[in-house]
């Protein structure tokens, strides 16, 4: 009589890693799809903290800058030309000046009466507006 020996299989077949293999890469591709998005969105709060950040800076210096000059058709030159607008590591910041009027009430009216205010707007890339009210009203 014969005696069968039995081997023992151990490891893998190669059958069984391609299967593996390709599993796991259908899944990985899923997961990158669903969370791609939120990755590249990572960054965008702390581009938002800075953007803030510099334009409080450029608040600041606006209104310095009316307090040395005391006046606000210079205030409204030096904005004109440029000297406030910001553009680094991505954000861009543009200062513009209008004058305005006090009109009636306490709510400023562009175009009426004399140019006794200057109002200072400072827009970020992102969309976020600042609005300076500057000049000297006798209340």
């Amino acid at each position: 009589m014969k005696t069968k020996i039995l081997r023992r299989q151990e490891g893998f077949t190669l059958l069984e890693i391609i299967v593996t293999l390709i599993i796991t890469s259908i899944l990985g591709t899923m997961l990158v799809s669903m969370t791609g998005g939120a990755l590249t969105r990572s960054t965008e709060p702390a581009i938002r903290t800075m953007e803030v950040h510099t334009m409080n800076e450029v608040a600041d210096s606006v209104s310095r800058a009316y307090r040395e000059l005391g006046s606000v058709s210079d205030l409204q030159a030096d904005i004109t030309s440029g000297l406030f607008n910001v553009s680094a590591s991505g954000i861009n910041i543009v200062v513009t000046a209008g004058a305005t009027g006090y009109g009636t009430g306490a709510n400023p009216v562009e175009g009426s009466a004399p140019n006794d205010l200057l109002k200072v707007t400072i827009t970020g890339s992102s969309g976020l507006v600042y609005t300076l009210l500057l000049g000297d009203i006798e209340i």
